[in-house]
């Protein structure tokens, strides 16, 4: 990096062009550093590969389906009408 950018730039446009070529560059080396992980049988998949924009996922179990146990709910494909009378799809 120059340090310098495109002609005509504010100060404050300066330092996000040269922010945000920083951030490119990074990125470049990890996508090499993959890359070569890869050829050199370091890691046997892309997906194995963690980048540092990658954040963790927490594992966490889906959420219990939620069941209406009074019996008193429309039926599937039915819609409440006005005073809760049940009106046809259409």
């Amino acid at each position: 990096m120059t340090g310098s950018g495109p002609a005509g730039l504010s100060a404050a446009d300066l330092a996000d062009y040269l922010q945000a070529q920083a951030e490119h560059e990074e990125e470049m080396r990890e996508l090499a550093d993959r890359e070569f992980q890869i050829e050199t049988g370091q890691i046997d998949s892309y997906a194995d590969y963690r980048f540092t924009w990658q954040e963790e996922e927490p594992e966490t179990d889906p959420p219990p389906p939620t069941t209406n146990v009074s019996g008193g709910g429309a039926r599937p494909g039915v819609v409440s009408g006005i005073d809760g009378e049940d009106l046809p799809p259409f």
